[in-house]
């Protein structure tokens, strides 16, 4: 097979607000009937936006916020972009000759691995020759099209997980959670528009790189074997190449290819790829900083931690985090610029957050939030984020409070917690628009935050309730001690517990003092 240019050719899906379906190159995204990406994968889809915002980043970005401003006022033409990716040619090229996308410069001579290990939720190696590919089984993918390997390995290097001794994770860890701004589902926004609302002008004077500082593959991959086990550092490279890290040492076998129907896209191809080769100690990534990823700083060593993917998903829990600052976490450098930035106008917007959840090297989930954001957390001199705060923090000190209750009847279960979060985020959301509304107004402030205490003592009260006094047909205490009232007094006891341990909780008091 040879090589082809991922910027000339059509190998994007997209739709178009009429509603049918295409194939583009890069550049068209400039084209305004455009309103989405088309990805038939949601890692896929995930993966795509961060390829066309990288590519815009490193090729297009603005040289402050003024030009941003002006570009989204103005629009974007496909000739400015071409003009701009044509830099970045070299390493576009796809295909079997070398420098080749997202692959190793090096010829690899390791043995032959079904395709099906691009993709994240396979097995691995050692689960296919230990037979405990139970869930996802071998063979599911056997043949793609170049058009999915090359998104496929894509996705696989910004994602990777923990692949083995000596297979490096994704410069952000395994499985890290992106989080992207996007306008309102209600508001129809052309696609370029929302890659460009994640789009940041570099702070830097120096001039643009397009070498292997910025794109690994086009010369030696920086091994980390061991006893040195070597890393590649934010300084040792230009800062663009955290959208284009490589952890991974792969070569795709373009030579062994065939004709048929992809296993992904259903397309017809005639050069189908089987198979690919693969090598450990590949560049091994530390202390880097993603501009879509938001960070936990460690507190014993100040290191930033990218967030990951977790059972059960994104809550409101992790919300503030997501969009500010807050509890150690901090929001993903695209999301403070455009709190800065404030995108002029009564638009509305939101935090589209993404991401797998691994164990280790098994992906147990795909996961995706909407967090809402608000422009009144970006006022310095307003106290709001320090209200809604105070409202997290009594949320995440109720639950545990009503775990210890059901616990003394029995009815602890893995699903309490995430019942806990997502049946109270309604209520919650709507105490955070109430508060802006009333950010001036002490009164109505105070009356605020009762009234959300109020819904978390509620809440508590009443799933308690259910689960003790709900069910007559419940004989697991009364058949242990053969006295029902014994039972109910109990019951009855460890209420009046978990109400006296809620109004002594610190943050109760705290909101008493806001008045």
């Amino acid at each position: 097979m040879s090589s082809f240019s991922l910027l000339d050719e059509k190998w994007i899906p997209v739709i178009h607000f009429d509603g049918h379906v295409s194939k583009i190159k890069p550049s068209q995204i400039a084209d305004e009937t455009i309103s989405d990406l088309a990805y038939f994968r949601s890692d896929f889809q995930g993966a795509a936006y961060q390829f066309l915002i990288g590519l815009l980043q490193t090729t297009f970005s603005p040289e402050d916020n003024d030009e941003w401003i002006d570009y989204w006022d103005d629009g974007i033409s496909q000739s400015d972009l071409d003009e701009a990716f044509d830099q970045v040619k070299s390493a576009m090229q796809f295909g079997a000759n070398k420098p080749a996308f997202m692959q190793d410069f090096t010829k690899l001579d390791g043995n032959a691995l079904p395709i099906s290990g691009l993709l994240v939720e396979a097995p691995g190696e050692n689960a296919l020759k230990k037979n405990t590919d139970h869930f996802i089984k071998r063979d599911f993918v056997k043949a793609i099209c170049p058009h999915c390997a090359a998104m496929a390995l894509f996705t696989l290097q910004t994602n990777a997980p923990s692949g083995g001794q000596g297979h490096r994770v994704s410069l952000r860890g395994g499985g890290p959670i992106t989080t992207l701004i996007m306008p309102e589902l209600n508001q129809p926004t052309p696609l370029w528009k929302k890659l460009w609302l994640n789009v940041i002008p570099l702070d830097d004077d120096k001039p643009r790189q397009y070498d292997e500082s910025v794109f690994p593959w086009l010369n030696t991959t920086k091994t980390s074997e061991p006893p040195k086990n070597l890393s590649l550092l934010p300084e040792q490279a230009n800062y663009c190449q955290a959208f284009w890290g490589m952890p991974r040492r792969i070569e795709l076998d373009f030579e062994q290819t065939q004709q048929g129907e992809c296993d992904l896209c259903g397309e017809t191809s005639s050069q189908l790829i089987t198979q690919y080769q693969t090598k450990n100690y590949g560049i091994q990534y530390q202390h880097w900083r993603h501009p879509l990823t938001p960070y936990r700083i460690d507190n014993k060593t100040g290191e930033p931690l990218a967030i990951k993917g977790q059972p059960g998903g994104l809550v409101y829990r992790d919300w503030l985090g997501m969009v500010t600052k807050h509890d150690n976490v901090e929001a993903a450098k695209v999301t403070i610029i455009n709190e800065v930035r404030r995108l002029k106008g009564d638009k509305k917007y939101r935090l589209w957050c993404f991401g797998y959840d691994f164990d280790n090297m098994k992906a147990r989930c795909w996961y995706e939030h909407t967090f809402p954001v608000y422009p009144a957390l970006a006022d310095p001199d307003s106290d709001v984020e320090e209200l809604i705060a105070l409202a997290l923090e009594l949320s995440k000190e109720s639950l545990p409070i009503l775990r210890k209750a059901m616990a003394t009847i029995n009815k602890q279960s893995s699903v309490l917690d995430i019942a806990y979060w997502k049946e109270t985020e309604p209520a919650f959301y709507q105490f955070v628009k109430q508060i802006i509304d009333q950010k001036d107004n002490p009164d109505g402030r105070f009356h605020l935050l009762s009234n959300w205490a109020n819904t978390l003592r509620n809440y508590i009260t009443q799933i308690y309730d259910k689960a003790a006094f709900a069910n007559p047909d419940e004989k697991f205490i009364a058949s242990a001690y053969r006295d029902k009232k014994w039972v109910a007094s109990q019951k009855i006891s460890a209420r009046e517990k978990l109400l006296t341990d809620f109004n002594k909780l610190k943050y109760i008091k705290k909101i008493k003092n806001t008045k």
